[in-house]
């Protein structure tokens, strides 16, 4: 007896047109119809996604496929792949947003290369673990990319589009391989005047703008500069020769390229920027990304807020610092480097919580605009589930009037389609809205979790919001002594508390920090 024939649709995806791999559109077609041809299945449709990534859901060939396969229900049995990668990378969206889809409307995957995936405990297994190896290894392939980068960064080259007055070029490196960079162009002249007029200390930011335009200088797409991209223009190290990105970590190194700027220029330019500047009279301060403590934390000899400053050390290098420069100190207190204070501020942060009042209020909160959330969502999968129960009804009652003759086995066949077809999108919203339902229940634990962790929010928040929180908590500031490298305040917010660790000595912050409302001092 002949074995039954099977239906299925081949699916073919590469990550980028210039893959090569043994895994090409045509090797993968070639491969899948041998298989189906070997297995007694017809491939009735074939869908494609060229150069997309398989770390998502989001294809255009993979969204058409699951579309077609739902309004085919009953008329495909298999999806075939060249291998699980093609498939997917990621096990996540794989399990949730494929899978769990084709598996209701009773579609199961095989993969072409990998006999082991199959309907089977053994096969689920397999097929899951192949997925988690390709994730793996993506994710070790963009370790290596990542690495890669951070290598040329290190040794200078510019990776990124071109600063405004530079275009892109290559440099060979000492093996003779080309390496990215960039040169100076056309427009670079008209960069340098606009960096050297704001070096001169007597300008604005909002009069360096009007002469960018008066000189004509304009952003890469010919439009008239913003105060903003000015800000960019001036605060950038790479005008100087600098190379300066995530891949170094934001510390400067020596760039490949031409500078436009001599270092002092730059400097004075960053000074005028973030620190003080004398014009018509008035003191203009600049808040610095590198200074987050600057104006809280106080001297701990005369109680004054510390002054920062960044002089070269030895070597050449900035030395960001905090200081006390007034008459009654000198002599008495030493500038100390702020990584040092900025760690030790990190750790005082850990033993800072929020109190129970404030965690209760915060999380009645979170818990009345999440039930709100859920109750609406609870409402839509009331309805769905509703609707599925009727279409259920629907389908047994045209069930029932074929075998009463009522209807004819055609009329059957098209109704109970129609019917599963009805069926088969809504139960996929359903499946969606209960995946979120589930994610809104842990969202409010996960949020009353994250505000007890006090350090990481000041570490993760940008420098306007540091500032806003550390006054918020410390509201008179805090003393810092950096022979002890310990803190002091006479005052916390009461929406705060201090719990001292076990490894506070006895004298630690005691003689400073003042009980406020529901502080207990540390012992």
């Amino acid at each position: 007896m002949d074995p039954i024939q099977k239906n299925a649709v081949g699916y073919i995806r590469i990550s980028s047109t210039r893959q090569k791999d043994n895994e090409s559109p045509d090797t993968q077609k070639n491969t899948i119809q041998n298989y189906a041809d070997n297995n007694n299945i017809t491939i009735v449709k074939w869908f494609y996604d060229i150069a997309k990534s398989g770390r998502n859901a989001d294809r255009d060939g993979l969204q058409e496929l699951l579309t077609y396969c739902a309004k085919n229900k009953s008329k495909i049995d298999h999806w075939i792949v060249y291998n699980m990668k093609r498939a997917s990378r990621d096990i996540d969206t794989y399990s949730n947003e494929v899978r769990l889809v084709l598996k209701a409307i009773g579609v199961s995957i095989k993969s072409a290369t990998e006999p082991a995936v199959d309907d089977t405990k053994e096969g689920r297994f397999m097929e899951n673990l192949l997925v988690l190896l390709g994730q793996l290894d993506n994710e070790g392939k963009a370790e290596v990319t990542i690495d890669n980068m951070r290598s040329l960064a290190l040794q200078g080259y510019w990776q990124h589009p071109p600063k405004l007055g530079y275009s892109p070029c290559k440099l060979s490196n000492e093996s003779g391989k080309p390496r990215p960079s960039m040169t100076p162009n056309a427009v670079a002249p008209l960069v340098v005047k606009v960096l050297e007029r704001f070096s001169q200390g007597d300008i604005s930011k909002a009069e360096l703008t009007r002469y960018a335009q008066k000189v004509g200088l304009k952003s890469i797409y010919g439009n008239t500069l913003s105060k903003d991209q000015i800000h960019k223009l001036l605060s950038a190290p790479e005008y100087a020769g600098y190379v300066h990105d995530k891949f170094t970590d934001y510390e400067l190194v020596e760039g490949k390229h031409e500078a436009l700027i001599s270092r002092s220029t730059y400097e004075l330019n960053k000074r005028f920027l973030y620190g003080f500047r004398t014009r018509k009279g008035q003191n203009h301060r600049k808040i610095s990304p590198e200074y987050p403590l600057k104006d809280f934390l106080k001297c701990s000899n005369c109680a004054k807020s510390l002054y920062a400053s960044a002089p070269k050390s030895g070597g050449g290098k900035s030395s960001p610092r905090y200081h006390c420069a007034r008459k009654q100190c000198r002599g008495k207190t030493k500038s100390f480097m702020s990584e040092i204070v900025h760690e030790d501020f990190t750790k005082l942060l850990k033993n800072i919580t929020p109190s129970d009042k404030t965690l209760e209020l915060y999380q009645r909160v979170l818990v009345s605009e999440s039930n709100e959330s859920i109750s609406k969502i609870n409402r839509k999968i009331s309805k769905l589930r509703s609707e599925i129960n009727k279409i259920d009804r629907s389908r047994l009652s045209a069930v029932r009037k074929f075998t009463d003759e009522e209807i004819s086995k055609d009329e059957k066949i098209r109704l109970t389609e129609a019917l599963d077809d009805k069926r088969t999108i809504i139960h996929e919203e359903l499946v969606k809205l209960e995946q979120m339902q589930n994610i809104r229940e842990k969202d409010v634990d996960q949020a009353i979790e994250l505000m007890g962790l006090v350090s990481d929010q000041w570490k993760s928040s940008e420098i306007d919001l540091q500032i806003k929180f550390q006054n918020l908590v410390f509201p008179k500031g805090l003393v810092y002594d950096p022979g002890t490298r310990e803190f002091g305040t006479s005052e916390i917010s009461p929406l705060y508390r201090y719990v001292p660790s076990k490894k506070d000595t006895e004298v630690s912050l005691k003689s400073n920090l003042v009980a406020g409302a529901g502080l207990e001092p540390a012992t």
